[in-house]
């Protein structure tokens, strides 16, 4: 994509000006059917311009497509973080509930320990009587018999009697071994069934654990994602300006080209000789040199053509104090003249010259005197030296491409090439 708008671009910015010069003077074509032939030229190209453009308009749409598809799928994913904030919040509520459950059973747990510790006391305190019963029996020679308690009784009331103590002895003592059975068996059960709780609450907190880390991992990747988007929709935007800017080229060119068109039409009528230039160098001008361009400004060489600061420096830059002039290194026509957020002032000017198509480039103007589709003169007056846009100080940024301007400055020169400054 970038290949081909490079190449687009390459082609648009490509203004085919049918002037040639030799040395300082403009050189015209001298009969009707060179001016004619100069015209539809002109025309042809002003025609593939306006075709580029559309192309440019087309693919400025695909941009806006792109970003709304980009727009909607951020929607769409911060949707499904929003959902996943909730699912983690009621997770997080949910392990909250279980640790309370679990401080709850624990206290339960100590509470069954106490009560544990009591049941052991009464079983032990029951294990005490028994063993005393059976020492009893020892003592008495052995196992008492409870018939022989019976036999001796001294009538039926004394046997009626002895038999409802000898019941009530046996039931006591079946009775303590009941409850000793018992306790001992609930016990058990209390206990395994508490540690089940316990063991089921652990493990459902460790599910809960493992089901947030998996949320909070899935909204850091949704995060990840929309922040990737958002850097591609910064990108997207980017491309679209820069599309914006060179159909806003483009038009310009058009202007350049229809206004070039006008002139060889008014030649065709008039057949008049060119003007004389009327800038020889003038107070504060550089001289004139004999060579295809001469030096944009009386001034001193303060940055070259060379790599600084980390990065290329496409230009030669020259400073000096006051109020300087700067001239056109040589004569062609102003296609592009504005305010520059990096370049500040800036004047681009193309210029076609034995076939071969020039731009030059004048950059941090106090300000400009020409306009564009303006045609100038080599050593015309074309603006002030100042230090607009990204600038540290008072100076020119002069750049000589060998073809059109383009932003990867892949037809930059160093213009010690052509001028000696």
């Amino acid at each position: 994509m970038k290949n081909r708008i490079f190449s687009v671009l390459s082609i648009l910015m490509l203004l085919a000006v049918t002037f040639s010069f030799s040395g300082v003077e403009k050189s015209y074509a001298t009969s009707e059917g060179e001016l004619r032939d100069e015209i539809d030229d002109l025309e042809n190209k002003k025609d593939n311009t306006n075709k580029e453009k559309e192309e440019l308009e087309n693919s400025e749409q695909e941009i806006e497509e792109k970003i709304e598809e980009n727009q909607a799928e951020q929607d769409r994913i911060l949707s499904q973080i929003e959902e996943i904030d909730q699912e983690v919040a009621e997770t997080q509520k949910n392990i909250e509930n279980t640790e309370q459950e679990i401080s709850q059973t624990e206290i339960e747990i100590k509470k069954l320990k106490e009560n544990i510790k009591e049941t052991e006391k009464r079983i032990a305190e029951r294990d005490e009587l028994l063993k005393n019963r059976l020492r009893t029996m020892q003592q008495n020679g052995g196992s008492v018999s409870y018939l022989e308690v019976l036999l001796g009784a001294q009538d039926f009331g004394d046997f009626l009697t002895r038999t409802n103590a000898v019941s009530k002895i046996m039931d006591s003592d079946k009775k303590i071994l009941e409850e000793q059975k018992a306790e001992k068996e609930q016990l058990e059960k209390d206990k395994a069934e508490v540690e089940k709780k316990k063991e089921e609450l652990v493990a459902k907190k460790d599910e809960l654990e493992s089901a947030k880390a998996k949320l909070d991992r899935q909204k850091e990747e949704k995060a990840a994602l929309v922040a990737k988007l958002k850097e591609e929709e910064k990108e997207l935007h980017k491309h679209k300006m820069s599309l914006q800017e060179e159909q806003e080229i483009l038009q310009k060119q058009q202007e350049a080209y229809k206004r070039m068109i006008e002139e060889k039409k008014e030649k065709l009528e008039q057949l008049s000789t060119p003007p004389a230039n009327n800038n020889s160098g003038g107070s504060g001008t550089p001289p004139i040199s004999s060579g295809k361009f001469t030096v944009p400004a009386e001034a001193m060489v303060t940055s070259e053509f060379a790599s600084r600061w980390g990065r290329m420096h496409y230009g030669i830059d020259v400073s000096k104090y006051g109020k300087v002039p700067i001239v056109a290194s040589a004569s062609g026509m102003v296609y592009r003249a504005y305010r520059s957020s990096s370049y500040g002032n800036v004047v681009y000017i193309t210029h076609s010259m034995g076939g071969q198509q020039y731009t030059t480039l004048y950059a941090h103007m106090r300000y400009y005197t020409v306009s564009e589709g303006q045609y100038v003169q080599k050593g015309q007056v074309i603006g002030y030296m100042g230090n607009t846009g990204n600038s540290t100080g008072q100076h020119l940024h002069f750049e000589l491409h060998e073809g059109p301007w383009t932003s990867d400055k892949r037809y930059a020169v160093n213009p010690r090439k052509y001028i000696s400054f």
